[in-house]
Protein backbone atom coordinates (compact mmCIF):
# COMPACT_ATOMS: atom_id res chain seq x y z
CA UNK A 1 0.00 0.00 0.00
CA UNK A 2 1.34 3.36 -0.81
CA UNK A 3 1.01 6.82 1.01
CA UNK A 4 0.34 9.66 -0.96
CA UNK A 5 1.72 13.16 0.82
CA UNK A 6 0.03 16.01 -0.41
CA UNK A 7 1.25 19.46 0.35
CA UNK A 8 -1.16 22.44 0.91
CA UNK A 9 -0.27 25.37 -1.86
CA UNK A 10 1.51 27.12 1.31
CA UNK A 11 3.65 24.85 2.28
CA UNK A 12 4.48 23.89 -1.36
CA UNK A 13 5.59 27.43 -2.06
CA UNK A 14 7.60 27.97 0.91
CA UNK A 15 9.02 24.52 -0.23
CA UNK A 16 10.47 25.95 -3.40
CA UNK A 17 7.71 24.71 -5.86
CA UNK A 18 5.96 26.11 -8.95
CA UNK A 19 2.49 26.19 -10.74
CA UNK A 20 2.59 24.38 -14.10
CA UNK A 21 0.52 24.79 -17.17
CA UNK A 22 -1.53 22.11 -15.31
CA UNK A 23 -1.89 23.60 -12.17
CA UNK A 24 -0.14 21.10 -10.34
CA UNK A 25 3.03 22.27 -8.17
CA UNK A 26 6.14 20.96 -9.22
CA UNK A 27 9.70 21.65 -7.65
CA UNK A 28 11.45 24.19 -9.40
CA UNK A 29 14.69 23.96 -11.02
CA UNK A 30 18.29 25.14 -9.90
CA UNK A 31 18.14 27.47 -12.84
CA UNK A 32 14.68 28.54 -11.82
CA UNK A 33 15.95 29.26 -8.25
CA UNK A 34 19.13 31.37 -9.56
CA UNK A 35 17.22 33.52 -11.83
CA UNK A 36 14.87 34.35 -9.06
CA UNK A 37 17.86 34.87 -6.89
CA UNK A 38 18.98 37.26 -9.28
CA UNK A 39 22.23 35.11 -10.33
CA UNK A 40 21.65 35.01 -13.67
CA UNK A 41 21.92 39.08 -14.20
CA UNK A 42 25.44 40.03 -15.20
CA UNK A 43 25.65 44.36 -15.30
CA UNK A 44 26.93 45.37 -18.81
CA UNK A 45 25.93 42.23 -20.83
CA UNK A 46 24.35 42.01 -23.93
CA UNK A 47 22.63 39.17 -22.62
CA UNK A 48 19.35 39.67 -20.06
CA UNK A 49 18.44 37.02 -17.11
CA UNK A 50 15.92 35.56 -18.79
CA UNK A 51 17.26 34.74 -22.23
CA UNK A 52 19.88 32.94 -19.98
CA UNK A 53 17.35 30.89 -18.52
CA UNK A 54 15.65 30.04 -21.50
CA UNK A 55 18.87 29.03 -23.04
CA UNK A 56 19.70 26.62 -20.32
CA UNK A 57 16.12 25.21 -20.00
CA UNK A 58 16.11 24.84 -23.99
CA UNK A 59 19.76 22.50 -23.53
CA UNK A 60 18.21 20.70 -20.87
CA UNK A 61 14.68 19.85 -22.99
CA UNK A 62 17.50 18.70 -26.07
CA UNK A 63 19.28 16.77 -23.77
CA UNK A 64 15.68 14.97 -22.10
CA UNK A 65 14.45 14.81 -25.58
CA UNK A 66 17.11 13.51 -27.49
CA UNK A 67 16.86 10.18 -24.90
CA UNK A 68 20.25 10.42 -23.81
CA UNK A 69 19.15 8.92 -20.58
CA UNK A 70 15.68 6.59 -19.99
CA UNK A 71 14.63 9.30 -17.69
CA UNK A 72 12.20 11.25 -18.81
CA UNK A 73 11.47 14.84 -17.38
CA UNK A 74 7.15 15.42 -17.86
CA UNK A 75 8.24 19.04 -17.40
CA UNK A 76 10.18 19.38 -20.55
CA UNK A 77 7.97 16.39 -22.68
CA UNK A 78 4.47 18.36 -22.58
CA UNK A 79 3.69 19.57 -26.02
CA UNK A 80 7.15 19.78 -27.32
CA UNK A 81 7.56 16.66 -29.83
CA UNK A 82 5.96 18.01 -33.02
CA UNK A 83 3.02 16.24 -34.35
CA UNK A 84 3.64 16.05 -38.14
CA UNK A 85 3.61 12.20 -38.66
CA UNK A 86 7.68 11.96 -37.74
CA UNK A 87 8.81 8.54 -35.90
CA UNK A 88 10.33 8.61 -32.69
CA UNK A 89 13.66 8.23 -33.65
CA UNK A 90 13.91 10.81 -35.89
CA UNK A 91 12.61 13.01 -33.51
CA UNK A 92 15.28 12.03 -30.95
CA UNK A 93 17.77 12.54 -33.49
CA UNK A 94 17.06 15.94 -33.89
CA UNK A 95 17.60 16.72 -30.53
CA UNK A 96 20.33 14.98 -30.23
CA UNK A 97 21.68 16.78 -32.98
CA UNK A 98 20.86 20.01 -31.70
CA UNK A 99 22.02 19.28 -28.41
CA UNK A 100 25.59 17.94 -29.67
CA UNK A 101 26.32 21.11 -31.31
CA UNK A 102 24.82 23.29 -28.56
CA UNK A 103 27.76 21.55 -26.21
CA UNK A 104 30.32 22.47 -28.81
CA UNK A 105 30.17 26.08 -28.40
CA UNK A 106 30.21 26.09 -24.97
CA UNK A 107 34.01 26.36 -23.92
CA UNK A 108 35.10 23.59 -21.98
CA UNK A 109 36.17 25.59 -19.27
CA UNK A 110 31.87 26.59 -18.94
CA UNK A 111 30.92 23.01 -19.60
CA UNK A 112 30.94 21.18 -15.97
CA UNK A 113 29.24 24.39 -14.39
CA UNK A 114 26.05 24.56 -17.24
CA UNK A 115 25.89 20.66 -17.00
CA UNK A 116 25.54 20.22 -13.34
CA UNK A 117 23.32 23.29 -13.42
CA UNK A 118 20.88 23.03 -16.40
CA UNK A 119 21.04 19.29 -16.76
CA UNK A 120 21.71 17.40 -13.37
CA UNK A 121 19.83 19.96 -11.84
CA UNK A 122 22.24 20.38 -9.12
CA UNK A 123 23.60 23.57 -6.98
CA UNK A 124 26.71 25.12 -7.55
CA UNK A 125 29.41 23.85 -4.38
CA UNK A 126 32.42 25.81 -3.22
CA UNK A 127 35.78 23.55 -2.84
CA UNK A 128 34.49 20.08 -0.69
CA UNK A 129 37.98 20.83 1.37
CA UNK A 130 37.11 24.01 2.66
CA UNK A 131 34.37 24.96 5.05
CA UNK A 132 31.24 26.28 2.91
CA UNK A 133 31.38 29.89 5.12
CA UNK A 134 34.82 30.99 4.60
CA UNK A 135 35.98 33.62 2.00
CA UNK A 136 37.20 31.23 -0.58
CA UNK A 137 34.53 28.92 -0.77
CA UNK A 138 31.61 31.72 -0.92
CA UNK A 139 34.82 32.94 -3.94
CA UNK A 140 34.84 29.91 -5.35
CA UNK A 141 30.98 29.62 -5.44
CA UNK A 142 30.97 33.15 -7.22
CA UNK A 143 33.33 32.02 -9.68
CA UNK A 144 31.41 29.28 -10.87
CA UNK A 145 28.09 31.87 -11.12
CA UNK A 146 30.16 33.52 -13.19
CA UNK A 147 31.27 30.40 -15.51
CA UNK A 148 27.37 29.62 -15.79
CA UNK A 149 26.35 33.00 -17.66
CA UNK A 150 28.98 33.08 -19.84
CA UNK A 151 28.12 29.28 -20.42
CA UNK A 152 24.51 30.60 -20.69
CA UNK A 153 25.34 33.34 -22.92
CA UNK A 154 27.23 30.89 -25.56
CA UNK A 155 23.90 28.75 -25.27
CA UNK A 156 21.71 31.84 -25.69
CA UNK A 157 23.91 33.08 -28.92
CA UNK A 158 23.62 29.38 -30.26
CA UNK A 159 19.93 28.91 -29.95
CA UNK A 160 19.39 32.41 -31.72
CA UNK A 161 21.42 32.28 -34.52
CA UNK A 162 19.39 28.64 -35.33
CA UNK A 163 16.18 30.32 -34.61
CA UNK A 164 16.96 33.29 -37.18
CA UNK A 165 18.06 30.22 -40.01
CA UNK A 166 14.83 28.38 -39.58
CA UNK A 167 13.03 31.60 -39.77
Amino acid sequence: MKIKYVLDKAEAKRKGYRKNSRGTYINKSVLDKYYEQGYLDLPGSEYCAEERKQAGEKLAQDYYLSHYNNLKSPILTVNIIPTTGESGMDVAMFFQDRYINAVKHIPYEFWPVVRLVCIEDKELRGDGEVDKNTLRSKNSIFYKKMLLNLGLDRLFKFYSKKIKKSS
